[in-house]
């Protein structure tokens, strides 16, 4: 009888164990540049800086949900105001959460809301990679691509890079 008893146990054990060695998601802390290109909203003119954070959690092996909060600073528009965007993103990742493998290769789009002076929801898509140091910490790197139509009709596009650090939840 207690052979039984141990050997349902260590059943019951096995996938237990294995699933703590699936990263449940993750936070990251970035920041880059925001190139608006040809606008003719004087607002939006020129370079920003974006600095931020997010967070992300798998839902499956390769499908996520993530979200996160950036703050666009202008750089060299005297008229440019500092503006919040928050987005939300569920993401493809091209490894599978249980592989051994260091990067982390990932793309995603969804929807942002520029907050300043007045507010505006956009799209966005982007992709990027984290690279992990080790089961905890990584490199994040990544291109956004934000894109804004106004009531006046001109398209804005907001293209940024950032990098990061990225922290693994246990």
């Amino acid at each position: 009888m207690r052979q039984v008893v141990l050997t349902w146990l260590t059943l019951l054990w096995v996938p237990l164990a294995g699933m703590a060695q699936i990263p449940k998601g993750y936070f990251y802390a970035v920041g880059g540049s925001v190139v608006v290109p040809q606008s003719a909203y004087t607002r939006w003119n020129g370079d920003f800086v974006q600095v931020g954070g997010g967070g992300e959690g798998r839902l499956s092996e390769r499908f996520a949900l993530g979200a996160d909060v950036m703050v666009l600073l202008p750089v060299n528009n005297q008229y440019a105001l500092t503006t919040g965007v928050l987005s939300f993103t569920p993401a493809y990742h091209f490894a599978r959460s249980d592989t051994k493998s260091n990067l982390d290769p990932f793309v995603g789009g969804g929807l942002s809301a520029l907050v300043g002076r007045g507010g505006a929801v956009t799209i966005h898509y982007g992709g990027g990679t984290n690279y992990w140091l080790s089961r905890r910490l990584g490199l994040r790197f990544e291109f956004r691509h934000h894109i804004w139509s106004p009531e006046g009709g001109e398209t804005i596009n907001l293209v940024g890079f950032r990098a990061g650090i990225t922290f693994s939840l246990p």
